[in-house]
């Protein structure tokens, strides 16, 4: 339990929440040819958003425009009619996670008239619980003729719902950039 006469654990705490580090990961079909792609779309429709409803309603747009700014930046041509080369989709979830930490509080040793040696004792330790809402961003790169996946990135990280639009945008194209810069795959 938070007590008071401990203001340290808590900024502590929070610090620690607030430093989060963001997971990427891609996996891809290794028969696939990505040397020919060039052209895309988004696949038609809105996206898959699921999990706590705190999800920012202005996602799905947040999300789009960092795509197609980084898929123009890595020279690839949003195609509005004819059929693309491929096919954009993604699924964005909001989930609850719970995290638990024990912070020790003193570790001491102790000497005393009747030792001819120190003794090391514990002064005891408090555990802390405490939940945040970790987001996660897939991204998926059909082919479009066959409508078969050829490429997924994935983003995972802590998310702060309360944060500003400028925030959000900021750490949606920080994510975006960073799957993308694995598509497509580097030849082995």
């Amino acid at each position: 339990m938070l007590t008071p006469q401990r203001p340290w654990i808590v900024l502590l705490l929070a610090t620690l929440s607030g430093c989060s580090t963001m997971q990427i990961s891609s996996d891809y079909d290794a028969s696939t040819n990505f040397a020919g792609l060039k052209t895309y779309n988004w696949i038609p429709g809105p996206q898959k958003v699921s999990g706590d409803p705190k999800i920012d309603p202005f996602i799905e747009k947040r999300v789009r425009d960092a795509v197609d700014n980084q898929l123009a930046a890595q020279g690839y041509d949003k195609r509005s009619s004819g059929t693309p080369d491929f096919l954009v989709g993604f699924h964005v979830a909001l989930e609850k996670k719970l995290a638990v930490s024990t912070m020790n509080e003193y570790y001491g040793v102790v000497v005393g008239p009747r030792w001819h040696h120190s003794t090391p004792r514990w002064y005891g330790s408090e555990t802390y619980v405490y939940d945040y809402d970790e987001g996660s961003l897939i991204l998926d790169i059909i082919e479009a003729g066959s409508r078969k996946l050829i490429w997924r990135g994935f983003a995972l990280a802590r998310v702060d719902t309360t944060a500003s639009a400028e925030r959000k945008t900021k750490r949606i194209n920080e994510a975006v950039e960073r799957i993308l810069a694995q598509f497509p795959p580097k030849p082995k």
